[in-house]
């Protein structure tokens, strides 16, 4: 552990890193580990999140317990897309299973391999089907489907379907091609033990409730949950992800610096010289690595990826929110791409509020009728012009760009 706290990685405003400095006085940093002072829902998670990394503290152990205890609608309120995976990690480990933060949380892009597995073994059966079917996280997490299948609440029909698809882009775990789910007998001595524990639990609460005392679930899963504090006892547990680990590692440190720094300014050789390089790692990479990369990639690893034969990989190239503007319309403009290229570029607000995307797509012979169509009544006059003479779009559309162009600049 360390004592730095990486300020940008979690979304510190500078307000608040200053009171988080190792010379700030300690009761301050102790009234933020406790959440006593105004600030986002975000940011406490954060900076709770940071105060916990810092070994052996009272300071540490009063950030863990507040982000612990926080209200689910608190947590709700400050998990984003800019929350750091470790945060999602720690909610997911260390808090009690609340289902709409598991669905949340699985639904992120930015949720890490180990928080995703954790929540698919707990899941219930709408979740469950949720994650089956979405193919880039099996891609990303192949052995998500091994938790699922060890999931009792995931449905065979679910299974079945994400096994398909895994097997279609030969990425299905070896562990699943030689375990099987034997059926289990329902008169079998395990099935009558856990009944009848059930019956004897049930009882216990009935009983618990007329005495007026707490219930003996429920403070047994509170001692559950403060022992996952305790080092020693998670030393002996081995369920095949390993123990939590407070530290602020991403998947960007899964790749080198020429996948993922942005470089400026450089000259031309030098791009020359290292595209090679970089095309031979990414062309060894599963369909899964590709996939992070995508997200995570520089300016050079994008202009291979988006190329891909796999269509779910150049997708998220233009999922992942980092490309420019001018990457963005020179990809909406390029008809070699893969049509779901075209898609996720039409689906996205933020890509088609700028013009020049919105000529791109209209004058792509690959875009979609009516998603071309309906970028038209927001062309310049020079554009719609050029529309009516495009011939290699569907005649729909240029019949559409002149009807248009008449009414509006040739009237009278």
């Amino acid at each position: 552990m360390s004592n730095e706290i990486p300020f940008d990685k979690l979304g510190i405003p500078a307000s608040i890193q200053s009171k988080l400095q190792p010379d700030s006085p300690k009761k301050l940093k102790l009234a933020l580990a406790k959440g006593l002072l105004p600030t986002t829902a975000a940011v406490q998670l954060a900076v709770c999140y940071g105060l916990a990394t810092i070994d052996q503290s009272s300071i540490a152990e009063a950030a863990k317990k507040t982000i612990q205890e926080l209200p689910s609608s608190q947590i709700l309120a400050g998990v984003t897309p800019q929350t750091h995976p470790k945060i999602l990690e720690f909610l997911i480990e260390f808090r009690a299973p609340d289902t709409e933060i598991d669905e949340r949380i699985a639904m992120m892009r930015t949720a890490n391999e180990r928080t995703v597995r954790l929540i698919a073994r707990r899941c219930n059966e709408a979740l469950c089907d949720l994650l089956a079917r979405n193919h880039e996280r099996l891609l990303l997490v192949p052995d998500l489907f091994m938790d699922l299948r060890d999931n009792p609440t995931c449905k065979a029909l679910t299974l079945q379907h994400a096994e398909a698809f895994l097997r279609m882009q030969h990425a299905l775990p070896e562990a699943a091609e030689t375990q099987s789910s034997p059926e289990e007998d329902p008169t079998s001595p395990k099935d009558n033990a856990t009944a009848q524990v059930s019956e004897m639990d049930l009882m216990a609460e009935i009983e618990a409730a007329i005495r007026g005392d707490q219930s003996p679930a429920l403070l047994e899963a509170q001692t559950s949950n403060l022992q996952m504090f305790d080092v020693d006892g998670l030393d002996d547990m081995d369920d095949g992800l390993g123990d939590f680990q407070f530290n602020f590692s991403d998947d960007a440190e899964d790749f080198g610096w020429d996948l993922t720094g942005d470089v400026s300014g450089g000259d031309g050789e030098k791009e020359k010289t290292e595209k090679l390089p970089i095309e031979k790692q990414i062309a060894d990479m599963t369909v899964g690595q590709k996939i992070k990369l995508a997200y995570l990639g520089n300016v050079s690893s994008r202009k291979i990826l988006i190329r891909d034969n796999n269509s779910l990989v150049a997708a998220a190239v233009v999922k992942s929110g980092r490309c420019s503007e001018g990457e963005v319309k020179d990809f909406a403009g390029n008809r070699n791409l893969h049509n779901d290229v075209l898609r996720e570029i039409a689906m996205n607000k933020e890509y088609t509020r700028k013009y020049p995307v919105k000529v791109a797509l209209t004058n792509n012979p690959k875009t979609a009728i009516p998603v071309a169509m309906s970028f038209i009544s927001s062309l310049q006059k020079q554009d719609l012009l050029s529309l009516t003479r495009n011939k290699n779009v569907p005649g729909v559309i240029t019949q559409t760009a002149l009807r248009l162009y008449k009414s509006k600049f040739q009237q009278g």
